[in-house]
């Protein structure tokens, strides 16, 4: 998600409720995932660059007839599983080379869409820079047509969801929509809420017109400077993202519009009246400096889950922030150890 949505109005700061999460301690690199230091070496950024270029890409006929981009990276010998990602809002599969490396290097098949309305998939708006949706469930939609188009004819012996930010509204509700396509699932910083009081707002400013939200505008190079990121502490990730936008300027997406708040807050209230449909083991990440969603909403969703005996577990990652896959080493180390130990549990 998108750092604009802060400026859409002032919020009342919320008191924390982390304390109730179990904290991630520091951990050795047991997935050898890449590092800062192998982030520096031209030779190993040379090695993800060359793996994303080998994965195969495609579109597909989503919702409405709106095109959907894809990238599948298929294991050619013995595999541990496949890996779906949802990826959150603005966010395209560009951003995510070094996240399916390391998925890879460990065994998985990675497939990648982005998501209508972003990266390389068809925009619904004139302006292609708008953040919008029409209906929340196309989302969902979309990713039912790849998962049962494109991965279940492969026969993998397990598939796994990984969902960030928005991509985890989408993949909870995919989760309680259809509770048996996966072995498990992951979510990072998941959006299942906003600060308040965004949603109370947005419902008395949406209109018919299509139009950015208070304070949102169209995609800005001079907000990208990192010191006054909310998204990550590591400076050469943060560079990474920011470059890939700049080589690929059609998959960059600028503000929220009040339709796509408007219709999250909606979506909300949908994924907290179904979570008793969830039969997915899963495992929820929240960001100790969160400043984009509602950590209190990980709270409240994961203290349901678990007074409904599902199988899950939540983390808080200490001094971290929303990205925690393109996060400071010790805090993506973290996040990505118990990932992938929970998925070998299923």
């Amino acid at each position: 998600m998108t750092k604009y949505l802060y400026y859409l109005i002032p919020f009342l700061l919320l008191s924390s409720c982390n304390k109730k999460f179990k904290e991630l301690e520091k951990e050795s690199n047991k997935f050898n995932v890449t590092t800062e230091i192998l982030l520096a070496d031209n030779n190993h950024v040379l090695e993800i660059e060359q793996l994303y270029k080998k994965g195969k890409e495609g579109y597909f006929f989503g919702e409405d007839s709106i095109n959907i981009y894809f990238k599948i990276f298929k294991q050619q010998k013995a595999e541990k599983g496949a890996i779906l990602i949802s990826s959150g809002r603005t966010e395209a599969a560009i951003k995510y080379k070094e996240l399916i490396f390391d998925l890879y290097k460990n065994g998985y098949s990675i497939y990648i869409l982005d998501h209508r309305g972003q990266g390389l998939s068809d925009r619904m708006t004139e302006d292609p820079d708008m953040g919008y949706i029409d209906d929340f469930q196309f989302y969902i939609n979309d990713l039912k047509y790849f998962y049962e188009n494109y991965l279940l004819p492969k026969r993998h012996e397990k598939i796994f969801l990984l969902a960030h930010s928005m991509g985890g509204a989408i993949g909870v509700t995919y989760l309680e929509q259809f509770p048996n396509d996966f072995n498990a699932a992951a979510f990072s910083s998941p959006m299942l809420g906003l600060k308040i009081p965004i949603c109370t707002a947005v419902k008395l400013l949406v209109g018919e017109e299509i139009e950015y939200a208070i304070g949102e505008t169209n995609y800005q190079d001079e907000n990208t400077e990192f010191e006054e990121n909310t998204l990550t502490g590591s400076k050469i990730r943060y560079t990474r993202m920011i470059e890939a936008y700049e080589q690929t300027p059609k998959a960059k997406l600028g503000g929220a519009t009040y339709q796509w708040i408007n219709k999250s807050c909606i979506q909300f209230d949908s994924i907290f009246n179904n979570i008793e449909k969830i039969q997915t083991p899963f495992i929820l990440f929240s960001a100790e400096n969160e400043e984009i969603v509602a950590v209190s909403a990980h709270q409240k969703f994961v203290e349901r889950a678990k007074e409904l005996n599902k199988k899950c577990q939540a983390y808080l990652v200490d001094n971290a922030q929303h990205e925690l896959f393109i996060e400071k080493d010790e805090q993506r180390i973290e996040t990505i150890n118990k990932t992938l130990l929970f998925y070998e549990l299923y």
